[in-house]
């Protein structure tokens, strides 16, 4: 954990308020403290699940992953592929259609390209 992804993470939730219940979970299951990796972790599940239904957020989540990404620190890109890419299920399982979504920076590290 650094600043750099607790503050990546942070802005992530702040572009994207329909996360803010994620954010609130996390908090009250870790004692207040926010643990990156684990949250970007739990944002994935969630888009897997709301897909469909909350396309505009999960469209927007994916781009700030590639700005993030494109323009980050070290340590923030590795979140990001890390705890975000490699956490998107594989090919065939639901929510695989994600890697479309993928910049193309990130669509090469993908380990499914």
């Amino acid at each position: 954990m650094s600043a750099w992804t607790v503050g990546a993470v942070g802005a992530l939730v702040y572009q994207n308020p329909a996360l803010i219940p994620l954010l609130e979970e996390h908090l009250n299951d870790n004692d207040g403290v926010v643990l990156p990796h684990l949250l970007l972790s739990d944002i994935v599940r969630w888009m897997v699940q709301n897909e469909s239904s909350e396309f505009t957020v999960v469209h927007s989540v994916m781009s700030w992953w590639g700005r993030a990404y494109n323009d980050g620190p070290e340590d923030v890109r590795e979140l990001i592929v890390v705890s975000g890419v490699e956490m998107i299920p594989d090919p065939g399982e639901p929510g695989s259609g994600l890697r479309g979504l993928l910049s193309e920076p990130l669509q090469s590290l993908d380990p499914w390209h």
